[in-house]
């Protein structure tokens, strides 16, 4: 199936490019998703959904196919397996950012496949789920974005004026001053050798490991479909019970 959606966030679009780029950064503001490893454009992680009371954990790989800085799109190849089941689940992302002034609109087009437990909603069910996480993507990308960037170069503290040379006191009229003591000469301190920068877990900010819960995304469309059924059940149940008491009398 093939889904359509947008989002828009507050910065202008060669900030935006930079951010949706950066997988480690943007990985955690997807709910339910785990990042677990990155090397260049590919990565690995995993994506938790729930459907009632079963939890289902994806475990897959993906990797950045192509970039077009000049046209600000992007696109994404991914596959996954349920860890505890045999559905499996495919993905072709494509991304595009347009500038509008001082915020970026990001529209995404998604090519999915998926088999298994999740395969019973159908496309305008996955859409709207697809809508509603996209969403809350955007709105924790938007925050993801107003936070400072780790790393970044504290303030430096103004230098300190030289200290101004103090005037040698006049000698004492008892004689010559006396040559001051030679003061012995002081080790230089041994250099510290550079310390390699720590590297960063690559899940150190990972999304909360909390499911996404599919029936919770998807709960006004199941209603819209399920209320005709409802309805004529009720109207069957009224009917045989109006026929039981006819039958009695």
């Amino acid at each position: 199936m093939e889904l359509d959606h947008e989002f828009t966030v507050p910065v202008p679009v060669d900030q935006a490019w930079a951010v949706l780029l950066d997988i480690e950064r943007i990985a955690p503001c997807m709910p339910g998703a785990t990042l677990d490893s990155v090397d260049g454009d590919d990565f690995t992680g995993r994506l938790k959904v729930k459907l009632g009371a079963m939890t289902i954990t994806y475990k897959g790989s993906a990797r950045i196919a192509a970039r077009d800085e000049d046209t600000h799109t992007v696109s994404i190849e991914g596959t996954g397996k349920e860890a505890r089941g045999a559905g499996t689940a495919s993905a072709n992302v494509q991304a595009q950012l347009h500038g509008e002034g001082d915020s970026t609109r990001v529209t995404v087009h998604t090519k999915l496949n998926i088999t298994g437990r999740p395969a019973q909603f159908g496309r305008n069910i996955m859409s709207e789920v697809g809508g509603k996480l996209v969403g809350r993507f955007a709105d924790n990308l938007a925050e993801e974005i107003a936070r400072p960037a780790e790393g970044a170069a504290a303030p430096e503290a103004p230098e300190a004026a030289p200290a101004e040379p103090q005037a040698e006191p006049a000698p004492s009229g008892d004689g010559a001053p006396q040559p001051a003591e030679a003061a012995e000469p002081q080790a230089a301190p041994a250099e510290t050798p550079p310390q390699p920068a720590a590297q960063r877990p690559v899940a150190a900010r990972a999304s909360n490991d909390e499911a996404i819960n599919l029936l919770e995304f998807a709960g006004p469309s199941i209603v819209k479909r399920l209320a005709p059924v409802a309805l004529a059940l009720v109207g069957l149940v009224g009917l045989w019970r109006i026929v039981r008491r006819v039958r009695r009398k």
